[in-house]
């Protein structure tokens, strides 16, 4: 994929990594680091995988990532950088409500509630509307503001990503998402 969206070089420092650790309770035995030079959220290094701050700050993302979310990711053909945080503050909301009431909930439940959006601001991206009738949370902002700008990458590995066998995650971003046909993808 040739993306024509210029991405930002990084803003977060080793501060920021730290951050994660203490603030957020990220294991230390899970390792993150600053993006390199020729890295961004579209392809990163070998055995690595990339994410934004804001995934953590305002979405409610954990470490190890959940098995449902890299489930959804896997399915879709999408790598974790290509969700706006919109996106990600959804599929959360949903996960912890359907476990909330013992439900089961994966891509075709997610696909009910939602409707994907590519962003033309930043090729590539996705963004999720809710269906009408079908929010779980309120108040989920629409854009967030400067989240490209606060990528880094992380160890992909047992601690970082679980159980899941992660060779089913794309390692660079796909232009076409799995499961949505062409009618339901907007373009915004």
């Amino acid at each position: 994929m040739c993306s024509s969206f210029t991405f930002p070089r990084p803003t977060i420092t080793a501060d920021d990594l730290e951050n994660l650790y203490k603030v957020y309770g990220v294991d230390r035995s899970v390792v993150l680091d600053l993006a390199g030079t020729h890295e961004t959220p579209e392809a990163v290094r070998e055995g690595y995988y990339g994410a934004y701050l804001s995934f953590f700050h305002s979405c409610g993302l954990i470490f190890p990532i959940p098995e449902p979310i890299l489930e959804v990711l896997a399915e879709l053909g999408l790598s974790l950088t290509q969700l706006l945080p919109n996106f990600l503050r959804h599929l959360v909301a949903f996960l912890v409500k359907a476990r909330e009431e013992g439900l089961t909930f994966g891509l075709s439940e997610f696909r009910q509630f939602v409707l994907v959006k590519r962003n033309n601001q930043n090729p590539g991206t996705f963004l999720v509307s809710p269906r009408p009738g079908r929010h779980v949370i309120e108040e989920i902002p629409y854009r967030d503001e400067k989240w490209q700008q606060q990528f880094f990458v992380f160890k992909m590995d047992r601690t970082s990503m679980g159980d899941f066998d992660f060779s089913q995650l794309p390692r660079r971003w796909a232009e076409n998402i799995g499961w949505f046909p062409f009618a339901c993808v907007l373009m915004i």
